[in-house]
């Protein structure tokens, strides 16, 4: 039994590192990004130093093993930075691959909308954010 489970571990090739959860969430709601008065340059670093690395790099955000809860929040905290940053290309830029992700893309859209049709003051700038995204999802010229 043992030589069987030897053998059928060495045909399947190698392991693959499972999903890997993402530190730094949940990141701040816009109550709370408002609330640091920050503006200008001091937002955008201060987005810098907070938003999950992970959450940046396209090969990374693949491997994350997010659950809705934590795409909605990203979503949200990224379109609340743009929308007072007036669409910083650097936050749009940076959130980029967890919109671009086939393994989380759309629930991000997804959530990006909802927030959109919502009646507080992210809607406005998660409807702004999502036309930025989906412009830079479709490429130069479309």
């Amino acid at each position: 039994m043992r030589a069987a489970l030897l053998a059928l571990a060495l045909l399947s090739g190698p392991a693959r590192a499972g999903p890997v959860p993402v530190a730094g969430l949940p990141l701040p709601g816009c109550a709370e990004v408002r609330a640091s008065a920050l503006v200008g340059s001091a937002l955008v670093s201060a987005f810098e130093r907070r938003y999950p690395p992970a959450l940046v790099g396209q090969a990374s955000v693949e491997r994350l093993a997010l659950d809705p809860g934590q795409v909605e929040n990203a979503a949200a905290y990224l379109a609340c930075v743009a929308g007072l940053t007036g669409l910083d290309v650097y936050v749009a830029e940076q959130g980029l691959s967890l919109f671009a992700s086939r393994r989380h893309g759309r629930a991000a859209l997804a959530a990006l909308d909802r927030i959109a049709r919502g009646t507080g003051p992210e809607a406005g700038s998660a409807r702004d954010y999502a036309r930025q995204i989906r412009a830079y999802l479709r490429g130069p010229g479309r």
